[in-house]
């Protein structure tokens, strides 16, 4: 499914609010747990590449040994 940003937003002022069901435009939605929230808020980050950002590594270097 593609989400939008508005999505995600009305999923974390959900959150914020400390509330388990919303309405976002036609569609009402019931979580079961702030942990599935949140699970779901992380996927959809992750599907529209928003707040998570890529991880990076740096590689260190030492004179010897």
């Amino acid at each position: 499914m593609a989400y939008t940003q508005t999505q995600i937003d009305a999923l974390k002022n959900a959150i914020a609010s400390g509330v388990l069901t919303f309405k976002h435009g036609e569609t009402l939605t019931t979580y079961q747990s702030l942990s599935e929230m949140r699970k779901a808020l992380r996927e959809m980050e992750a599907e529209v590449g928003g707040s998570v950002p890529p991880r990076r590594t740096v590689a260190g270097f030492d004179r010897g040994l």
